[in-house]
């Protein structure tokens, strides 16, 4: 039997034109050293650049009036910053005659250390960074954002009159891109439908401020998981699936799904071919449910049965497998599969539930392994590994008609013709769509389609294929029954389907 195939690829993705930037970040500490001595807790933005080794200096209010501003003056010099809302942050590069703006001037005149600002009230540190900066005009300014509770300690002190002096030392440095990033990709090869696809993954990069265990580690470790298990029960019962199920780790996901997006536009043939895509990008909360279309739910029903049948009696129903009727596909999420929405492929992200509060780990600095819910980690892969074997083994792929995708450039894809049949072996009506063409046609379960506008479909990928490629908005269809022959002339754009003879 064929084993797991797995490869690296280079996906380059470039944001704009110009020489990109790469960044590192190694070592960050910072410390009050008057007129207490306190380690801080901080972080700071990705893309930005550290001190020149360890900085002390004087912690200075920003001013709120120009007579504070004209108090400043002459002893900026390596301060540091405590800036309490951006309405008093020093604003640097402005034309605009406001005090911030003037303020960031003096900055800049006399050369402060950096700008300290509070976190969010619920204490949460998040990481961010834009990528999107030139190599020949690098950001010069360091911004920190600390804990609130100790920025309110120094903001106290600074009020109550007490000289208070920090000292941040924070190593992160910039390197000439482009940088090279990886998707990693694994596949299960097919049998008699091998050319088609299904894939499962998530994303391999996380924040560099935050640990990534859930973002993405859990979404990583699943993918990883269900390949293992997959890989077993089919060495122990000497099968194969039908399509080719490939498990896809991409890179870049963080700074606007890069890798995916590189893949698909190096390898726009395979979209074609893909039956969907499902993605593990929500934590460690159990994968506990999908969402599907009505032309979805049929084929959905029948491959997650086992599944919602498997975990039904689980005592936690947190880990209860369910299908989520909609009307379209969720997009707008951010994660990989909305690259592939946007290329007309049926993308999903899990439904997940459970006990662990995502919002508290991602890109914060809580986001490590012992947030990561062991038993909800064991259920999601062995949902993932069902779902890749039955979905990978239906007699058809996964409807696109009813996606609610948006269209490039706002319109319908003019050569999406579809027959309204849900297809076995040998090109058999297994099922119709509900009031499609087919029915109008007078087609029937049981029935076999023969050819499509004169050329012979032997298989779904010619039928596809055949489709796509007609240049009008009609043809005529033959199939069979039993011995006989019939016929109807399918017009897509009246949405009509008319007898005819063979």
């Amino acid at each position: 039997m064929e084993g797991l195939v797995v490869v690296a690829e280079i996906h380059r993705q470039r944001s704009k034109p110009g020489r990109p930037v790469g960044f590192d970040r190694r070592f960050a500490s910072g410390h009050i050293t008057w007129p207490i001595k306190e380690k801080l807790v901080f972080n700071t933005r990705s893309w930005t650049p550290g001190t020149d080794g360890a900085e002390r200096g004087r912690a200075v209010l920003a001013p709120t009036s120009d007579e504070e501003l004209e108090a400043l003056r002459g002893h900026l010099k390596g301060a540091w910053v405590i800036a309490t809302s951006g309405t008093y942050a020093p604003r640097f590069g402005s034309d605009r005659d406001q005090l911030r703006d003037r303020f960031g001037a003096l900055c800049d005149e006399e050369g402060i250390s950096g700008v300290i600002r509070p976190s969010g009230k619920n204490g949460l540190l998040r990481t961010s960074g834009n990528y999107r900066i030139e190599w020949d005009n690098l950001p010069t300014r360091v911004s920190i954002l600390l804990l609130r509770d100790q920025f309110s300690l120094i903001y106290d002190y600074l009020k109550e009159g007490q000289e208070v002096e920090l000292e941040f030392d924070i190593d992160q440095s910039f390197t000439e891109g482009p940088i090279p990033q990886y998707n990693v990709i694994a596949e299960i090869p097919g049998t008699d439908l091998a050319d088609e696809l299904m894939i499962f993954g998530g994303h391999l990069d996380s924040w560099d401020g935050a640990g990534g265990a859930q973002d993405n580690g859990t979404g990583t470790s699943t993918t990883l998981e269900a390949a293992r298990l997959l890989m077993k029960a089919m060495t122990e019962h000497g099968v194969q699936p039908r399509r080719t199920i490939r498990f896809m780790l991409w890179g870049g996901e963080e700074q606007g799904l890069l890798g995916s997006r590189a893949y698909i536009a190096q390898h726009p043939e395979e979209n074609e071919r893909i039956s969907a895509v499902i993605v593990h990008d929500g934590g460690t909360n159990a994968c506990s449910g999908i969402r599907a279309t009505p032309l979805m739910m049929p084929l959905f029903q029948e491959a997650f049965a086992p599944i919602i049948q498997y975990t039904a009696d689980e005592e936690d129903d947190n880990l209860r497998f369910r299908l989520v009727s909609a009307e379209r596909l969720p997009r707008g999420i951010g994660s990989d599969h909305d690259a592939y929405l946007s290329a007309n492929v049926p993308g999903f992200f899990w439904e997940q539930r459970g006990t662990a509060n995502y919002s508290y780990v991602h890109h914060t600095q809580h986001d490590w392994v012992p947030q990561v819910v062991q038993a909800y980690q064991r259920g999601t892969a062995r949902v993932v590994a069902s779902a890749a074997w039955r979905l990978a083994n239906m007699n058809q792929t996964v409807p696109r008609d009813d996606m609610g995708q948006r269209q490039q450039r706002g319109q319908r894809d003019r050569n999406a013709k579809r027959v309204g049949v849900f297809l076995g072996e040998g090109m058999e009506i297994t099922d119709l769509v509900g009031d499609g063409l087919a029915k109008k046609a007078g087609m029937a379960k049981g029935d076999v389609i023969v050819s499509v506008d004169g050329k012979e479909v032997a298989n779904q990928r010619k039928l596809a294929t055949t489709l796509r490629e007609l240049k009008k908005d009609s043809a005529k269809i033959v199939w069979k029954r039993g011995d006989k022959l019939m016929a109807a002339t399918f017009d897509w754009k009246a949405k009509t389907a008319v007898s005819t003879e063979p």
